[in-house]
């Protein structure tokens, strides 16, 4: 215990401080560390919570002695993993949380007898209806929460005429953007779920007040006016893909970029024509009529009459033998002339000029005088040399992208393929999943590092601060032992009485040390007392010599501790 304190002495006010503090802040770092790794694992309960839903669940776990942390501003609440389940049946069957909507789960709760009455059924069907659309669209990836606000008006008595069921819908997106094919596709889920609602009668806005969808123009305006930029876009991207595919079995991956320039007409074209063929006649229908008439003058025995006594009219000559007869024929035949109508409705979107822009890379062969330098192996390959595409082989891309682009001289497109050498890139041309980091999740890389670090610091702490000590304190222990073994080899046993106990004599005659002129008589003559002193002086004075070659450090900081004592 003296050697340790006085190890302690020899190292110096500073190295006590210096590692009582290193010592300190390796307890309160192992504490925390080991606080960290018996916190357990929390996984999320519920998110999104109003204050009062996310009081009254803390106040429930807290008397079910279940362990939960708020986050997101008392929003998010975690329970640890093991408890998550007997959390939810427990929150479930006190209704939390219940700001959520409410679907159809609404008729299960119980009433009076003739209690229910049809208003209130109404509006029991009307809440279900709508709880129901916010559940099915909160659980698209782009929305974060929904309310659907539905309007269902009722035929009044004496009325011929229907308003329209129209619906209103509120979406917190995650990320701020959603497509125009989200959004039509959330429009016609309401409008196919609502009886008689159309799709452009449902209005769509976003948490930071944007109209996405009006709920009064017609579909096939506001259709073309939201997806015109889009339709174009998604045409030439796919265009470029299929260019730059094709073309790529040709001159090998990533050699080849392409990009598609489109012009579309998104009018939207409604035509009717008529168009008669003389040509083409057919006999639709063939009337025929035919007249005959015969007329005889009046024989000369005609009887006796005014008329015929009356001068200057027929039959008043009573010798004419002369008659009359006739004969019409006449034919009427209807024709059809073959007659096109034609009613054509043109949607939007129609391609009116393209431009395809194509390069490619040339070839890397190996350099034909390239000289082989002295002292290269076996493996030693000439270095590549970049070689243009011949004109013929860019006329063979051009034709293929073509091809594949639908080309038409008659609407004016080009297509341009050109040779160039590509720039070298050291970078990742790739799309890099945001959500990992060198393929590992983000929680496991924290781990991880945590447990390096402390592995880190234990090393260091053993290196630094424990192997300096144990070293310091196995040398001084070492040093007080082989004080003690020196000065119990020179110093003479004591007798009891306080004389010195007489050497006994070696064998074969040896005398002892000190004894080698004779034998002296008497006790003075058994012990030198000069020889005992300058022994253990010059045994001091080695072992003095000893710790300073040993310790040259502790030496010195002893010697500088006396000399400011001295001062």
């Amino acid at each position: 215990m003296d050697s340790f304190l006085e190890t302690l002495k020899n190292l110096g006010p500073a190295r006590l401080i210096i590692m009582t503090l290193t010592l300190f802040g390796l307890i309160i770092f192992f504490i925390f560390i080991t606080a960290r790794g018996s916190t357990p694992s929390m996984t999320l309960l519920y998110s999104d919570l109003a204050a009062s839903d996310a009081t009254e669940i803390a106040a429930k776990l807290d008397n079910a002695r279940i362990s939960y942390r708020l986050n997101d501003n008392g929003t998010q609440v975690s329970v640890p993993q093991k408890d998550v389940g007997r959390a939810r049946m427990l929150l479930a069957e006190e209704g939390l949380p219940r700001s959520g909507s409410m679907g159809y789960e609404i008729f299960d709760q119980k009433e009076s007898f003739g209690g229910g009455t049809s208003f209130r059924q109404n509006i029991n069907q009307l809440r279900a209806m709508e709880g129901e659309l916010s559940r099915t669209i909160s659980t698209l990836t782009p929305i974060k929460s929904a309310r659907v606000h539905l309007v269902l008006p009722q035929r009044e008595l004496f009325s011929r005429e229907n308003r329209r069921a129209s619906a209103s819908v509120f979406l917190n997106l995650r990320s701020n953007s959603i497509s125009s094919e989200q959004i039509q596709a959330i429009q016609h889920l309401v409008a196919a779920a609502v009886p008689q609602l159309k799709a452009a009668n449902v209005a769509i806005i976003d948490q930071s007040g944007n109209l996405l969808a009006r709920g009064e123009e017609s579909a096939d305006s506001a259709t073309t006016a939201r997806t015109g930029d889009e339709m174009r876009m998604n045409y030439e991207q796919r265009m470029t893909r299929a260019v730059e595919d094709m073309v790529s079995r040709v001159v090998g991956y990533g050699k080849v970029r392409a990009t598609v320039a489109a012009q579309l007409n998104f009018d939207i074209v409604s035509r009717n024509s008529e168009t008669y063929d003389p040509e083409g006649q057919v006999v639709r229908s063939t009337q025929t009529v035919t007249d005959e008439s015969v007329d005889h003058s009046a024989s000369a025995n005609a009887p006796v009459s005014v008329q015929t006594n009356l001068p200057g009219l027929p039959g008043n000559n009573s010798n004419s033998t002369s008659g009359n007869s006739s004969n019409r024929t006449e034919e009427v035949t209807n024709f059809e002339i073959s007659k096109t109508t034609e009613n054509v409705v043109r949607a939007g979107g129609q391609v009116e000029r393209l431009s395809v822009a194509v390069v490619v890379d040339g070839r890397y062969e190996p350099d034909p005088n390239a000289v082989k330098p002295q002292g290269a192996g076996d493996n030693w390959t000439p270095p590549r040399i970049y070689v243009p595409r011949s004109q013929e082989e860019l006329d063979k891309i051009a034709t293929l992208v073509k091809s594949a682009v639908g080309y038409d001289d008659m609407r004016g497109d080009t297509v341009e393929v050109l040779n160039m050498q590509f720039a070298e890139s050291d970078f990742f041309d790739g799309a890099a999943d945001t959500h990992l980091i060198m393929g590992f999740e983000r929680a496991e890389l924290i781990g991880l590092a945590e447990t390096l670090a402390l592995a880190l610091v234990a090393v260091l702490a053993i290196l630094a601060v424990f192997r300096p000590l144990i070293t310091h304190f196995a040398a001084a222990a070492k040093s007080a032992a082989q004080d003690s073994a020196h000065h119990a080899d020179d110093m003479p046993a004591m007798l009891p009485g306080g004389q010195m106990q007489p050497q006994l004599a070696g064998p074969a005659g040896m005398l002892p040390p000190g004894m080698e002129g004779g034998v002296q008589p008497g006790l003075d003559s058994m012990v030198d007392m000069n020889a005992v002193e300058g022994k253990v002086k010059a045994s001091s004075v080695q072992k003095i010599s000893e710790l300073v070659t040993s310790h040259p450090n502790e030496t010195v900081s002893v010697i500088r501790q006396w000399m400011s004592q001295e001062s």
